[in-house]
């Protein structure tokens, strides 16, 4: 795998029921970049996240992070390596403060169970959480509702939310699954500074849309999912531009 490139996939496929949803994925994403994976409903694009994730495993075929096979590898173990997944919806602690819901997410806890472990961490654990729980709010532009309840927070306020959370654990893989739907265009915008200032960090970033003036705007490279397949991968401009995904996503 070459340095530039932080993961690759090889001939992955997967089925559901016998139904084909991802036939022979094959892609490398750029280090450092932001990548947008788009595609109509049903093309796969969560079900492609999930499987670089490893929330469900790939019938066949290879996936590489940082030069190392993944594929048979847990959820929890491919995050502690790095690759942090986010949902469509929020996933947060209804009950939890702002900062402490962050905090649970920043400190690390063994399999074996989040809130025994969080019963058993040291102090020097609690305050290494508390300091990445404050700049990940700060990055994400949350620190002032960060003793509000988190059932406090508008839908989109929620999902900066589930970013913060994913910065805590740390990682250099972001996976971000429709980030921006279903909230303001304001909103929008500010989740847009915010993915630009992770990469500034460093930070590789690979990320479903259907807004296309979002991608334009934000993406450096796009994945065109059709139908399980992909169909081109390319510069932003070369993806966009192309008759074939004009014509397959868009109708033209």
């Amino acid at each position: 795998m070459s340095v530039n490139v932080i993961l690759h996939a090889s001939n992955v496929e997967k089925s559901f029921r016998g139904i084909h949803v991802l036939r022979d994925i094959e892609f490398a994403l750029p280090r450092g970049q932001i990548t947008a994976l788009i595609g109509s409903n049903g093309a796969g694009k969560s079900t492609l996240l999930n499987l670089i994730s490893g929330f469900v495993p790939a019938d066949r075929g290879t996936i590489e992070f940082n030069g190392r096979r993944i594929e048979a590898l847990s959820s929890y173990r491919r995050a502690r390596l790095g690759i942090s997944r986010s949902f469509q919806h929020p996933r947060v602690f209804a009950s939890l403060t702002v900062l402490e819901s962050v905090q649970v997410a920043a400190t690390p806890t063994p399999k074996e169970g989040l809130f025994r472990n969080l019963m058993r961490i040291g102090r020097d654990e609690v305050t290494s959480a508390s300091a990445e729980s404050q700049r990940a709010l700060d990055v994400c532009r949350l620190s002032h509702r960060k003793d509000n309840m988190v059932s406090e927070l508008g839908y989109g306020e929620q999902k900066l939310l589930m970013l913060a959370q994913l910065l805590a654990k740390g990682g250099s893989l972001l996976c971000l699954d429709e980030l921006c739907a279903g909230v303001g265009d304001a909103l929008a915008d500010e989740v847009m500074i915010v993915l630009r200032e992770l990469q500034r960090k460093g930070i590789t970033i690979l990320f479903i849309e259907h807004n296309l003036e979002l991608v334009r705007t934000i993406a450096d490279h796009v994945v065109f999912l059709h139908q399980g397949k992909i169909m081109l991968s390319g510069t932003t401009e070369v993806v966009l531009e192309d008759p074939e995904v004009n014509r397959l996503y868009l109708g033209q």
